[in-house]
């Protein structure tokens, strides 16, 4: 899709989106804890002690998700449009506190993020030790017995696309190997039944069809197995996956159901949202993966549409009372991404616009009046991580600003939406 994209419509020439993102980079770089060369940002979390619900104050770990690297990736690329010498200073530090690693395997929440994160810094910054730097860390992830965990956000459906693509671009047979072993992982944990194939997390309640935990998240692995090595069994996994997820399709809703409460518990009342974690937002950026890919079924394009409805429909809902969330993981930017992309490469300014004026809502309601940013955790404050906080936001402006250079971040991307991206070989 990257490539794709090369011939769309823009968003550019936006100095204000520019102008959003670097005040919130350097707030990142103000707000920093330092001691002498050491960085670190506080972020707040609640936690049950006790059956009571707490408040905790922690230092940032140093994953993609809400760590040090996500951190790292936005501030590298503002630097990369401002030249800022602190930022600039401030990535150094962030990419010290990430190679601490995180002890987990996965592309958002573990090492693998991270090692893509040191190999888009390192073709970034033209610094080839640390793109070799990264793809061992990706090696050593990718092996953690935690990589078999199965979803996209944690484990082994994350896990294949990065590998595919590492194995290709730097001939790694190692990485193509080990995505083959994460598939056979992938499919021999999924659920058989009468309507396709789905990967249940609870027995209590239907798969879910959402992107960072459900069914649409093995999409892009699925797929992606198929076309490293034409095995047929990928292929039809992934028919079969996508039959589950239309058999529970509402067509009144235009959406796929969540049948979880609003703290994850079961629930026999569905919800439908828009999100790019458990909603439409991710659901929509799967069906855009397969059809770019070059996949041709009608189907697909229709449940994009579907997709683009639910979220364009949250998205012009009126402002309310309350500060609505502006995170990658679960708010406006995540659902404002996809209308984005798909409005590039459908050749659709309508939805183009429609993002852009996300963008507007944010600078006027937050950037402007230097009213707090509402991240992942209503009413617990601003958060400085990248799919859940402040640099996830400041990152949504550097796609508005140019989403030629600033690519998405919501699919797992070794490159991390950097665009640079070698051209066969390797880097040494």
């Amino acid at each position: 899709m990257n490539q794709m994209l090369v011939t769309a419509p823009l968003v550019e020439g936006r100095d204000h989106f520019l102008r959003c993102a670097d005040e919130i980079g350097r707030r990142l770089c103000r707000d920093a804890l330092r001691e002498g060369d050491s960085i670190n940002w506080l972020r707040t979390e609640p936690e049950q002690r006790e059956n009571l619900p707490q408040l905790l104050v922690r230092p940032v770990g140093a994953d993609l998700y809400q760590g040090a690297a996500g951190i790292a990736l936005f501030l590298a690329m503002l630097h990369q449009r401002t030249g800022d010498r602190l930022v600039a200073r401030t990535v150094e530090q962030a990419l010290t506190l990430a190679a601490a690693g995180s002890g987990k395997a996965g592309f958002y929440t573990g090492d693998a993020g991270i090692g893509a994160l040191f190999i888009s810094i390192g073709l970034l910054l033209g610094r080839d030790g640390l793109v070799e730097s990264g793809l061992e860390r990706v090696a050593q992830a990718a092996t953690m017995p935690d990589a078999a965990t199965l979803d996209l956000l944690d484990g082994a459906a994350g896990l294949v696309p990065l590998l595919l693509t590492l194995a290709r671009h730097h001939d790694r047979l190692d990485f193509h190997e080990r995505a083959l072993a994460l598939g056979d992982t992938i499919l021999a944990a999924a659920q058989v039944t009468p309507e396709g194939l789905c990967w249940p997390s609870q027995a209590e309640m239907p798969a879910a069809s959402g992107f960072a935990h459900g069914g649409s998240g093995f999409l892009p692995a699925l797929a992606s197995l198929h076309l490293a090595n034409g095995e047929a069994r990928w292929a039809e996994a992934l028919t079969a996956a996508l039959r589950y997820q239309r058999g529970h399709f509402d067509r009144q809703a235009r959406n796929w159901p969540d049948y979880r409460d609003g703290v994850g518990n079961p629930s026999s009342r569905p919800s439908f949202g828009a999100s790019w974690c458990h909603g439409a937002a991710g659901i929509g950026r799967s069906r855009l993966w397969l059809l770019a890919a070059g996949a041709q079924e009608s189907l697909l394009g229709e449940e994009l549409e579907a997709a683009l409805h639910s979220v364009a429909a949250a998205l012009s809902q009126p402002a309310g009372p309350l500060p609505t969330d502006f995170s990658y993981c679960h708010g406006i930017a995540g659902m404002a991404d996809l209308l984005l992309d798909a409005g590039l490469w459908l050749g659709r300014p309508e939805l183009t616009a429609l993002a852009a004026a996300a963008g507007y809502r944010g600078i006027e309601r937050h950037a402007i009046p230097r009213v707090p940013w509402p991240c992942a955790l209503r009413g617990i404050g601003e958060q400085p991580g990248l799919m859940t906080g402040l640099a996830g936001i400041g990152h949504f402006y550097l796609r508005l600003h140019d989403p030629l250079a600033a690519g998405s971040l919501l699919l797992p991307d070794p490159y991390l939406g950097t665009r640079n991206i070698p051209m066969g070989g390797t880097t040494r």
